[in-house]
Formats: C-alpha cells, structure tokens, sequence
C-alpha cells in the first residue's frame, strides 16, 4: 500500500525472505529475475504508517498518513520493491538495475523517463558503460557480447606480476563494461580502500580510459556481485563484507531526501515522510519504531514552535554566552559614560574607567566626587531613571535563557513524575482497586504536561528572535495563559496521593485541566502558524510589486533618456565614494 502511494503505476508484490546465510543477494541473470523475484504470500510489511490531525485542511480534521516508521528489514524490503520494479521494466540484471536506482537517487520514475529518452546516457551515469576507451583493457568482447582473453600471459596492471592463461581464471577477475583485468589480490586491496573511504556505494573500476584525447579514471562502476564474489572468495574479510552490504542499504537513506535516519545513538530505524507531511510547519516532528521523537528537518529534538534555524542559532549562543552572561551579571557593572563593563577587584566604590576616564560609585553608578570624596548614596529614592546600556542586550538573553531552562528542566522532572504515575497505575490495576480503563487519564495528563513544557521551552526562542510575524502582544497573551494552565496541571499531578484522582468527581477536574492545556497548545500553535502564513503571502505580494514597480521605473526612464538623447547623470567623484556617497570616517 505504502509503495502504491509512492508510485501508482506500479504492480505491487510481496517481499522477498532475506537468505539463510544472512545476505539480501539477487540474481544477476536476466531470465532467472522473474524467479528471484517471486511473490512470498507468507512475508507481511511491518511498516507503520503515522498520523497528525491536520486541523488547518477543513471543520472535519481529516487525519492523513504525514510518515511512515521503518525499521533495517522495512528498508532493504523497499530496496528489492524497487529493484524488482526496474528488473520488470528493463529486462536487464537486478545488480544493474540497482546501479541505476542509485545514479538517479533511487526514483523509479527518473529511471523510466531516462531509460526510454537517451539509455546510453543513462548507463554511461551509472556506470554501466565506459565512457571513451578502456587502457591496458586486455578482455575484448567475444560473440557472445562477454568479454574474453585470448594472450597466453596476463600481466596485473597494477602490481605488474605475469600469470600464464591456465593461472587466469583463478587469479584475475575481469571488470564488466569495460574490459580492465586485474589480479584478485590487486581488486580485493581496491576495493577494500574504497569501503573503508566510504565510497561503498559507488567502486569504480581501477583501471583508466582515454576520454577525448585525455587521460582519465575508468567511470565503471563495479557491481555488487562481482564485489561480494570477491570479498566472499579472494581473501576479503567478512567484516568488509558486512560493512559493503550497510552501505548499500545505507545508501538508499542517504540519497533519498525522503528518508532519514533517526538521530538517537545506536537506533537503526528511519523515518520516510509522505506528501502531506509539511517541512514548513512548525511540528516537523517524527517518531521511529524504538519511540525516538525528534525533527525531521534538523534532526534535533522537537521544538515546536521555533523554526530550525533559529533552534541552531540559540544553542550556539547558549554554548557560547551562558557562562560569559552569568559571570558579567553577577560580577561586573557598566560605566554610566561609555557603557564598558568593569569588574570591581578590590574593596573601594570609587571606580575609575580608563576606557573614558569616567569617575563613578560602584554602588549607585552615580558621580563620584574623587577629589573630595564627598559621595553619599545611602538615602533610597524611588523616582530616579534607569540609564540606559550596553547591559540590556545582556539582561535580554538572561531573561529569555533563564524560562527556557526552568521549562527544560521542569519537563526533565516530570517524565519521572510521568514514569512513578505510570508505576502506581500498574500496582492499583494489579492490587484490583481500579482498571484499565480507569486510570488511563493519568498517562494522557502527564503525557499532555510533557509536552505543554517542551511548546513553552521552545517559545521563549521564538520570542527572544522576534520574528516579523510575530503579534507580540497576542503571542505573549497566549504564552502566558498556556503557562498558567500548565502549572495548575503539573501541581495537580504532583500529589503525593495519587489514588485521590480516581475519585469521579476529582477525575473529572484533572481530564478537564488537561483538556484545558490541550486547547491552549492547539490555539498557541494556530496563531503562529497562520500569522507566519499570512505575513509570507503578503510579504511576497509585496516584493513582487515592488520589483514589477522598480521595472517599470527604470523602463520609463531609459525610454525618456533616449527620448531627449541625454546621457544619465552621473555624480560627481571628487571628495566622494563609490556611488557618490561620502566615505565613511
């Protein structure tokens, strides 16, 4: 179902059992495809479609699939689909109908358009074909279209040892499409370099061509059968093996923009995101069969409702601020003058700037009078103005960092409070004093509380970068309202007596709490989303207009220019810039 969506047009088959030795091989041989690739009625797909309640399509919250969970057998199922897709289609080996499935970022469809337009083209890219004439190609091509040797002494062109004609055919290996031989010892050596480089997916072949009169590597790329004939029986090591063969799936991941992996260490699930998904909202979250949560775009953890790039702003300027913020905070003070900040290292309030030699009390900031010391600044006034500084900026980002970390850390907090709910739901269901059922809204209250505190983390980002869209007063409003309902939530959740929620009457106030922090959410992340929307589309109209206005400008004026016959003015050069501006000082 998952492929037909992907590709209508394509006939759909099961998948085919991974071999006993471990391997995910395929026949190369053109008429033994169709049995390679038979329908296995017994092998079912795993794969888990996910969907979001796409609440901005229409009054009927149509849910629609936006990813689907793969796992390692999901992907190398896909692999095969596709392969077999091609095979069928082009009659040619499973080996090379993987090459080109690669070549063209494993798109079935850029196969088909490219095959049927220019295939030379097509096989030249992948490799398939060399491009110009092979040197030192001792394998010419016999009647049967494969190639042959018929010299009685072979010489490796790349260790230079002799093997007589007898010696060839357990010692040499013979590229295909292009002619090069080789000794195993010299192809194993090769191809061992290129998988531990990381060009497993792609091998080329270790000879040279002549390409318009120039000297060149051969662009034939070495299939994966001659590659794990040798790996398996030359003297290759199973542990190249086994990394050639991740690759290979690896490299279906990697080149299909689609498809990613998940982030969380040693997980070897991924994620493919379907056409609804929208890489432009702010929940491009996604989760991997193991549970990992984290977005797709960045790979970072979700943080809805700041956009990725500003995500990737603040954790640098977290790294790279925090301990410098704190420090000048809690030990340096900014000249009144110049606004340079001055740590006090000894004991006396008479501070003396050098930057402007500036006198003033370390205490109230006021003048100092250092000649005769007649300064006092014991009496509390309450009407005096706050001079402005350098300092704001800094305060700023204090105040934004210190509510994005209480909310961090709050959230760390309650997933164990999440996990000790959970823990005394499973021994009241065990001891018979409620059911399932029963305590089901304490896992969707402590999950809902979760994620209230990481959308309130992260919108503290959003408003410490302040983008243009952004309705201060409203967002700000809704941030504080979502905060209050959050709070309530969380110190309803953080008695001691758990067991007094199940009573029907408080039930129902802790499922209406979370319903309450649920609406918050959904209206907090509906304001942004159609404020970012309406500001982009009229922020473009506007563009537009403004360019279409500037051309129409200048036509108008080249039109009169050549009208009258008078040359543009041009501003004068002496004492100026470029442009006729004055030089900056």
């Amino acid at each position: 179902v998952l492929s037909i969506a992907r590709y209508p047009a394509l006939k759909m088959s099961d998948c085919e059992d991974v071999d006993e030795d471990g391997s995910d091989r395929m026949s190369y041989n053109v008429e033994d495809s169709d049995e390679i690739f038979d329908d296995d009625d017994d092998d079912e797909c795993s794969m888990e479609v996910c969907t979001k309640d796409l609440h901005h399509s229409g009054p009927s919250n149509v849910m629609e699939p936006c990813f689907v969970k793969l796992t390692a057998d999901d992907i190398v199922k896909e692999q095969r689909k596709l392969i077999q897709n091609v095979v069928e289609l082009t009659r040619l080996p499973g080996h090379t109908a993987r090459q080109l499935l690669q070549e063209m970022k494993w798109s079935f469809e850029n196969v088909a358009v490219l095959y049927y337009d220019d295939q030379e083209k097509l096989f030249a890219k992948a490799g398939i074909s060399v491009n110009g004439e092979a040197i030192d190609a001792v394998a010419v091509r016999g009647s049967s279209g494969d190639f042959v040797l018929d010299q009685q002494t072979i010489t490796c062109q790349v260790c230079l040892e002799d093997f007589e004609k007898e010696e060839v055919e357990n010692n040499m290996s013979t590229a295909s499409g292009c002619g090069h031989v080789f000794c195993n010892a010299c192809w194993v050596r090769h191809i061992t370099t290129q998988v531990k480089e990381g060009q497993a997916a792609r091998i080329s072949c270790a000879g040279e061509t002549f390409v318009e009169g120039k000297r060149r590597r051969c662009n034939i790329i070495l299939d994966e059968c001659f590659v794990e004939e040798l790996l398996r029986g030359c003297g290759g090591s199973s542990e190249i093996l086994k990394k050639y063969q991740a690759r290979l799936i690896d490299s279906y991941v990697n080149n299909n923009p689609r498809i990613k992996w998940c982030p969380a260490t040693d997980c070897t699930n991924a994620i493919r995101v379907t056409d609804s998904f929208d890489a432009n909202s702010f929940d491009t979250s996604v989760e991997c069969s193991d549970g990992h949560v984290w977005c797709f775009n960045c790979l970072d953890e979700p943080h809805a409702p700041a956009e990725c790039s500003n995500v990737k702003e603040w954790r640098k300027k977290c790294q790279e601020d925090s301990a410098t913020s704190n420090w000048l905070v809690a030990y340096t003070k900014d000249c009144p003058n110049c606004k340079v900040a001055i740590n006090k290292d000894g004991g006396c309030n008479h501070m003396h700037c050098k930057h402007c030699d500036h006198h003033f009390c370390w205490v109230c900031l006021g003048i100092f009078e250092h000649k005769t010391y007649q300064h006092t600044c014991n009496k509390f006034t309450d009407d005096e103005s706050k001079m402005a500084s350098g300092r704001t900026a800094l305060q700023r980002y204090t105040h934004y960092y210190e509510r994005f970390n209480n909310h961090s850390k709050s959230r760390e907090l309650e997933s164990k409070l999440q996990e000790d709910a959970m823990f005394k739901m499973k021994k009241m269901q065990e001891d018979g004093n409620k059911t399932y059922m029963d305590v089901q809204f304490m896992k969707q209250a402590t999950s809902q509380l979760i994620n209230a505190r990481r959308i309130l983390q992260w919108t503290y980002v959003v408003g410490f970068y302040d983008p243009p869209w952004l309705q201060r007063n409203i967002f700000d409003l809704n941030q504080s309202e979502l905060e209050n309902a959050t709070e309530k939530l969380s110190n309803m959740l953080e008695t001691e007596d758990v067991i007094k929620w199940c009573a029907p009457e408080d039930r129902v106030e802790m499922i209406n709490q979370t319903n309450q922090v649920e609406t918050r959410v959904k209206h907090l992340l509906d304001a942004l989303d159609t404020w970012k929307t309406n500001f982009s589309e009229s922020d473009r109209q506007d563009m537009v207009e403004a360019s279409n206005s500037q051309d129409h400008e200048e036509t108008a004026e080249a039109g009169s220019s050549r009208k009258s016959g008078n040359k543009r003015p041009v501003a004068k050069s002496e004492g100026r810039g470029t442009n006729g501006r004055r030089p900056n000082k």
